[in-house]
């Protein structure tokens, strides 16, 4: 069985990240198509959620939220793969074959990495779940939000501006021609993409024995490889002095920190300027929502 691709921090380990300017245009281009590709498949499942769980408020059809949010299930079930999940795939080919929204998202998978896609039906599902935690603790406590929660919705492609792809680190990542040729290959579609790195970069990269995950990132106009890691912490030696403090949380006094020592003075930081900022900014937020209710 394949290790789940996020694995567990260890022991003195820490997560370390650092990003790749992808600064080809050519190539800029070419996987900012892929990436919108992505983003639209996720935006036709999001629809065809809502779609599936607003007749089902209505008593008009079932609950199918963990079948279309399963990603093993949708899968298979996009892609045609054997699985021994087989009645409830063909539940979902049989129910929605003439679906425009399926066929669309079924024609839109063709030219997408299945593995890949994995994530995005992760992300979907776990934005769904917190709108349904919402909706509880709204219908519990409504004076905690500014309205009803709403579940999640499709944003226009014309007006993305940050947008991610975690990538299958085993099937969609590959180092094979870092060390010779400074290039990262990324699988987004049906084939190799590779990305072009200065040396620091690959000396860096090199010395990486624990990936933990890699994902391309649009901000503001700009692509980026982003690439997670563990770096490994040596233990504090046993000839390392220690001191200990004490830390007493407030409001008017926000933090008294006690040291255990003769020459280190004690330490009050004032609350008060941070009381002051936050009222001034929450009372800023409500005029603002007053203005957007108007």
């Amino acid at each position: 069985m394949r290790k789940n691709n996020k694995q567990p921090l260890i022991q003195n380990a820490k997560l370390r990240t650092f990003s790749i300017r992808i600064k080809s245009d050519k190539l800029e281009k070419k996987l900012k198509n892929i990436l919108f590709t992505y983003k639209h498949f996720e935006n036709i499942l999001l629809i065809l959620i809502n779609q599936n769980y607003n007749l089902y408020k209505e008593g008009r059809d079932v609950n199918d939220f963990n079948l279309l949010t399963s990603p093993q299930l949708m899968r298979n079930a996009l892609y045609d793969y054997n699985s021994k999940h087989s009645a409830q795939i063909e539940y979902l080919k049989n129910k929605y074959k003439d679906n425009q929204l399926w066929n669309e998202l079924k024609e839109t998978a063709k030219n997408l990495k299945s593995h890949n896609l994995t994530y995005i039906i992760k992300r979907v599902k776990a934005n769904f779940k917190m709108y349904f935690t919402n909706l509880e603790a709204y219908k519990q406590n409504p004076n905690l939000f500014t309205g009803m929660p709403k579940p999640p919705k499709p944003k226009k492609l014309s007006k993305l501006t940050n947008y991610s792809l975690e990538l299958d680190k085993y099937t969609s990542l590959s180092f094979a021609r870092l060390e010779t040729e400074n290039l990262i290959g990324i699988n987004l579609s049906n084939s190799m993409i590779y990305i072009h790195v200065d040396k620091r970069q690959v000396e860096k990269l090199t010395k990486i024995s624990k990936l933990y995950s890699a994902r391309l990132v649009y901000d503001n106009g700009d692509l980026y490889l982003q690439i997670s890691y563990l770096k490994n912490i040596s233990r504090f030696t046993s000839y390392v002095s220690h001191k200990y403090a004490s830390i007493d949380i407030g409001i008017d006094n926000l933090m008294a920190v006690f040291v255990d020592d003769e020459t280190t003075p004690s330490l009050i930081v004032d609350g008060k300027p941070f009381k002051d900022y936050n009222s001034k900014f929450n009372r800023l937020i409500s005029k603002l929502n007053e203005s957007k209710a108007k």
